[in-house]
């Protein structure tokens, strides 16, 4: 049970150490919200859930557990690639609409993923609680 939440709670802390590095690299600039943005590189969602999905293989093999974190894992990525770039659209436009309207309030843009963000994501998601296993 130690490396299960160890494998989780480390994916989760280096998708999110490396969301505001790789930020930084691309932009030459941080801000508070590149820190707790809800996009970007690599998909701290799907590392997590992935890294979840992970363990549980590693735990309990070819279960119905494991199958359960994976319709979840599968559910996640979906969101992420398909419903929320969805919602970014639709951000856009009305976000365009208020300012032509001279209103000041925003709605959040950057809360969905490209498909290399989501594969970054599942990436570490897999190859950590593998690592972390692997070493014990």
């Amino acid at each position: 049970m130690t490396l299960f939440v160890l494998s989780v709670a480390v994916t989760w802390t280096v998708a999110n150490v490396m969301k505001p590095i790789i930020t930084l690299i691309r932009e030459k600039k941080i801000t508070r919200k590149t820190i707790a943005t809800n996009g970007g590189m690599p998909s701290g969602h799907t590392a997590l859930v992935v890294s979840l999905t992970t363990a549980l293989f590693l735990e309990t093999g070819l279960s119905p557990v494991f199958v359960t974190g994976l319709v979840l894992a599968i559910l996640v990525m979906y969101d992420a690639l398909k419903v929320r770039i969805e919602i970014e659209r639709q951000a856009r436009i009305i976000n365009r609409l208020l300012e032509e309207k001279g209103m000041s309030e925003r709605l959040e843009e950057n809360v969905g993923h490209t498909p290399a963000e989501v594969l970054v994501g599942l990436a570490l998601g897999i190859a950590i609680p593998v690592l972390i296993y692997g070493l014990h």
